[in-house]
């Protein structure tokens, strides 16, 4: 993510802040009453310290000051409500508002994005500096009003006691403003760096629990601590960094307004004296001492709120202006319907600029209806093939041609929805079993249809020997599942959309041969009834596709049905007999 200016960064947040002005204005109605019952107060407790000093006791007037008094007591405990209910409210929407629209835009990025972003990263964002924003879109704006109405009224009540005496306590006040502004770029820089190490941690977390059974095997649980040691010493640093510069900043801002009160009382005590002012005024300008000086106190808090909020703003629009590399507008004229005709004409791919060609000259139809076979050594573009046919990646144009139609000029939904996909890992989500299997599917299902995939599947007397059957919660990424569950239920899952296209990406490799014949026996009919890519590296997986087609470091280098490659003798013949000679007779 390039680095975001700060101008910028307050535009974004302003692009959520205007959604929700009328409520925050009122908000800062209500809280500029609470501030104005704060204001009202000493000068009633300026009149009564002057009625005692001056007049014979009166006690209906006392009592009619202390009534005030609690009125306005009272009063303010309503506003405050109000206040923080229009205001912190809003900063609420605008934080489930930003969550929204991250993570729709993450969904809309394409694969390459994934691939070089780790995922404690993203919920760094979605966290922490969600968390920043919401701060300074709320309590920091409420903290800037409080402070500007709070310390501009108490100057002009200060001012119409005694301007001397005003001119005098505020000289340090000024010196507050300064040392924040000076301090500001350090503090942002801080804050950002602290985010980057919670960063680290986070990621760090998220691997080594996806990774628990790894990390066990290799008995590496004392390294995977350190590491992680490593990281939280960062951040704890990195934290310690931030607190010292506001452990410096805070303490200078309480001398600049104890100096205040200093001066306020030298110079107020001879004014006393000297009769130049009531005991009463004394006191009040003593209470609006204070309420000026703890808003600029407050302004470091509201500052720092706001330079976190900033630098999160920051962060946040940096992930939210990178632009999928894969965009197919409206525009684009899509056919009605896709049958599955499939042609690859002189395909050329890379991952990017500077990486070698993966696919090579690939030229390929694979007819309606019938199925291909691709087999090849690891790391030979099988897989790479596959995911360019659901535009995973940028394809050039005329390239690959779906029904005849190039595959950019087809709308995503519209050419996905028309694919089923069993990948190489098998994703499946911390949810039941019925849930994975109805995962791709945007209706209900019935349990009819359900247990007919299954069965198809091969795996459904193995979810009736779950504890729950079909309503069992299965951990992250399937964890409770062996292998061959894994890959039967993710088959079961795209048995059930019946798209036009199936690819089935080594998606046996974990089952026996016994059960990969049954599953091959079981969905034959449905692989018939559409196109079908079937990628594998055993042979009995392909051997009754209609096509196969041998790829080798991105080449199709053999290609026509199983028994005119056996025929050829070639690499897919020698593979087939090597397999021959290590797969048991059934």
């Amino acid at each position: 993510m390039h680095p975001i200016s700060n101008s910028k960064a307050f535009q974004f947040l302003l692009h959520y802040l205007k959604k929700h002005t009328g409520s925050i204005l009122i908000g800062m109605v209500f809280l500029i009453g609470v501030d104005s019952v704060l204001l009202i107060i000493p000068k009633i407790i300026e009149k009564a310290l002057d009625v005692l000093g001056n007049d014979p006791y009166s006690g209906g007037v006392i009592l009619k000051m202390v009534l005030t008094i609690i009125a306005l007591a009272v009063s303010s405990v309503l506003l405050r409500f109000l206040w923080r209910y229009f205001v912190v409210r809003p900063s609420r929407k605008i934080e489930m508002s930003l969550r929204e629209d991250m993570f729709a835009h993450l969904e809309s990025l394409s694969s390459s994005y994934f691939n070089k972003t780790k995922t404690g990263d993203l919920m760094a964002l979605f966290i922490n500096d969600i968390n920043a924003i919401r701060m300074a879109c709320g309590m920091a704006l409420v903290g800037m009003i409080d402070s500007l109405f709070l310390s501009s009224m108490s100057l002009f009540f200060m001012f119409s006691i005694s301007p001397q005496l005003a001119l005098y306590t505020i000289i340090p006040l000024p010196l507050i403003i300064l040392l924040l502004v000076k301090t500001g770029k350090l503090v942002q820089t801080r804050h950002i760096r602290v985010q980057e190490c919670f960063d680290a941690i986070s990621s760090h977390t998220q691997e080594a629990i996806s990774g628990i059974r790894l990390i066990k095997g290799f008995h590496q649980e004392c390294n995977e601590i350190e590491k992680f040691i490593v990281h939280c010493d960062k951040y704890v640093s990195s934290n310690i960094k931030l607190i010292k510069l506001w452990g410096i900043l805070f303490p200078t801002i309480t001398l600049l307004g104890s100096l205040s009160f200093a001066i306020l009382i030298f110079f107020g005590g001879r004014l006393v004296i000297f009769q130049k002012i009531s005991i009463g005024q004394f006191v009040s300008f003593t209470f609006y001492i204070n309420l000026i000086i703890w808003p600029m106190i407050a302004i470091g808090w509201v500052f720092n709120m706001f330079q976190r909020g900033l630098a999160s703003a920051g962060r946040v629009k940096g992930m939210m202006d990178i632009r999928p590399e894969i965009i197919v507008d409206g525009k684009s004229i899509a056919p009605v319907e896709i049958h599955g005709k499939i042609e690859f004409r002189s395909l050329t791919f890379r991952y990017s600029t500077d990486s070698p060609d993966i696919l090579k000259k690939i030229n390929l139809t694979i007819p309606a209806g019938t199925s291909l076979g691709i087999i090849g050594k690891p790391g030979s573009g099988k897989t790479t093939l596959a995911s360019l046919l659901f535009h995973l990646y940028p394809v050039s144009e005329n390239c690959i041609f779906i029904d005849g139609h190039d595959i950019n000029s087809v709308p995503l939904i519209k050419l996905r929805n028309s694919i089923s996909y069993v990948p190489q890992d098998s994703s499946l989500f911390s949810d039941t079993i019925k849930e994975n299997i109805a995962f791709g599917l945007n209706r209900e299902i019935s349990q009819e249809e359900l247990e007919d995939v299954a069965r198809k599947a091969s795996i459904h007397n193995d979810i009736l020997g779950f504890t729950d059957g079909y309503q069992t919660i299965i951990g992250e990424r399937g964890i409770t599942l062996s292998g061959g569950q894994k890959q039967r239920i993710a088959i079961a899952r795209a048995l059930l959309i019946d798209a036009p296209v199936l690819i089935l990406d080594d998606a046996l490799s974990a089952v026996d041969t016994s059960t990969e014949r049954r599953i091959w026996n079981a969905i034959k009919e449905d692989i018939q009834k559409r196109t079908s890519i079937v990628i594998a590296h055993r042979i009995s997986t392909v051997k009754n596709c209609t096509n196969i087609i041998v790829l080798d470091n991105g080449i199709i280098t053999e290609h026509g049905t199983h028994e005119q490659l056996v025929a050829k003798g070639g690499f897919y013949s020698r593979l087939d007999r090597l397999q021959q000679m290590g797969e048991p007779v059934l």
